[in-house]
């Protein structure tokens, strides 16, 4: 096998250097531990940036599930269904809201489809989507231009009609909002803006202010759903239902899964030939996304969850570090507010065997599997909290 350097120096030959310098050159995965091409161990608090943020690495009723759908059935035209794709998609609208699924490959896919559904819906001359500052819905050109500004520089022009608000702020949002409005998209918590978590009292308000003017209410879940928060999915916190919802990340247990899911009354206006997705409702990642689904409720991960945040959560205030401001979030999706920068923690925890997140400058992400082990917890939160007092 090639060493790591090898291997990073082949990565930086050959791949277009769009993330960066490569940090390691992975090699192998179980449960919350990775290890790179020189042999060298991670805990994973932040496993496959969301993507096996549910299941951990390789666990075994994922790849199990992988190994004998791709023995069986690897792909076939968008003309017709399978058998995993029913099942997830029939799970999905048990879990949540009734919706009918869309099944793509990214969130930022996922955001397409929702964006293009809530325009199709909305009516002739109703065509803007209103989103909010801080937030982060994907980086194709539809998803990019409901993204911050800071994002866009170099591809402008944006798509037109796309409006910007404060979040957690219903009176800016409510003034956003004419006769030309075809829906407004949201996270129940930004993920990439830094865990931020908007009040019931306003996500209440936003789902009646869509109903007032009959427009469509966009929830993007793709960094908080499945079970991240403690629920199915984190709209559920609020007391609200959505009309279309955005899943991605997690969905697939570490293959590339996500879906567009829409009430009936607007999923029947996506037509043949409104939209499509050539591979979206693989077999081989439809049934990982099932086999994710099903771990989710066999496991009981909803409470673990809550019970690993909390103990998360608990530890990093209980520990008094001066440098940190705030801990919050909602089950296993932390942010640990900073009163300066954290990218140097995070890569001193990096050196030391624990993979974290900086986001925002000033935050530290944590979103560890939901399936991660107390032992794990405890080693990963001894490296953290001992960078932080450094």
């Amino acid at each position: 096998m090639a060493t790591q350097q090898e291997l990073l120096d082949l990565t930086h030959q050959y791949l277009i250097e769009n993330y960066g310098p490569r940090k390691r050159a992975m090699v192998r995965g179980a449960g919350s531990r990775i290890w790179d091409a020189d042999g060298n161990e991670y805990i994973d608090f932040f496993p496959g940036f969301g993507a096996a943020g549910v299941t951990g690495h390789c666990h075994p009723a994922v790849v199990g599930a992988i190994k004998t759908q791709a023995g069986t059935l690897l792909a076939h035209g968008n003309g017709y269904t399978n058998v995993p794709q029913v099942a997830l998609a029939k799970m999905l609208a048990e879990k949540g809201f009734g919706g009918q699924s869309f099944f793509c490959h990214s969130g930022a896919e996922a955001n397409e489809g929702a964006l293009k559904l809530a325009r199709l819906t909305a009516g002739e001359g109703r065509y803007k989507i209103i989103s909010c500052h801080g937030c982060f819905h994907g980086r194709t050109m539809g998803a990019l231009s409901l993204t911050p500004e800071n994002y866009q520089k170099g591809f402008e022009p944006m798509l037109p009609g796309n409006v910007k608000v404060d979040y957690n702020d219903i009176d800016a949002l409510t003034r956003a909002v004419d006769d030309e409005t075809a829906g407004i998209i949201l996270e129940p918590i930004q993920g990439e803006g830094g865990v931020n978590i908007p009040t019931v009292e306003y996500m209440q308000a936003v789902r009646a202010l869509c109903d007032a003017h009959k427009i469509a209410l966009i929830i993007d879940e793709v960094w908080t759903a499945p079970a991240r928060t403690g629920k199915w999915f984190a709209y559920q916190h609020y007391g609200i239902e959505p009309d279309i919802m955005s899943l991605g990340k997690a969905t697939g247990g570490g293959l590339p899964v996500a879906a567009t899911v829409a009430k009936a009354a607007l999923a029947e206006k996506m037509v043949g030939g409104t939209h499509g997705c050539t591979l979206g409702g693989n077999p081989v990642c439809a049934a990982a996304g099932l086999a994710t689904m099903k771990l989710i409720e066999d496991d009981d991960l909803l409470t673990a969850a809550v019970d690993k945040g909390a103990k998360i959560v608990g530890a990093i205030e209980s520990a008094g570090i001066g440098k940190v401001r705030e801990v919050r979030g909602k089950g296993l999706f932390i942010g640990m507010q900073l009163d300066g920068p954290g990218a140097d923690i995070a890569a001193t925890c990096l050196e030391r065997g624990l993979i974290i997140n900086c986001t925002q400058e000033s935050v530290l992400r944590l979103a560890p599997a939901l399936t991660i082990p107390d032992t794990d917890i405890d080693a990963g939160l001894e490296i953290l909290l001992d960078a932080l007092k450094a």
